[in-house]
């Protein structure tokens, strides 16, 4: 966050605002400040690359999708935790035991809606 002549101002890198219709969208998030964001899909595919990039605290990502799929990789050291409400849906972690940050105070908080769609988290080591 800048602040210039009493006006603050939002890096948009730290923010993430996705929509896929009938289509696909491949991001890398490099911020080091990441501060969520939202996504929509819908009959789409959506891959976020979180590898590279940072979080303090809870960060929320915001997801509202119906018939699609959605791809999450982040670093061995961020917890993920969904708050959704799924209908004929499914968030499937794809990471082993080791590489889940348990005691991590990094927290990705998925929150929204998935409808008949998947969502997978998995981690590049």
């Amino acid at each position: 966050m800048n602040i210039l002549s009493g006006t603050i101002t939002t890096n948009e890198e730290d923010y993430l605002n996705t929509t896929t219709i009938f289509g696909g969208v491949k991001r890398t998030i490099l911020s080091k400040d990441f501060k969520g964001g939202h996504i929509q899909n819908i009959f789409g595919s959506t891959e976020l690359d979180f590898t590279y990039a940072d979080i303090t605290g809870i960060v929320t990502l915001d997801i509202s999708q119906a018939f699609g799929e959605i791809t999450i990789a982040v670093p061995a050291d961020w917890r993920v935790e969904a708050d959704l409400v799924h209908f004929c849906s499914v968030v499937d972690e794809d990471r082993t035991y080791n590489n889940r940050g348990y005691n991590s105070s990094k927290v990705l908080l998925l929150k929204g809606v998935s409808v008949m769609a998947v969502i997978d988290v998995v981690s590049f080591v």
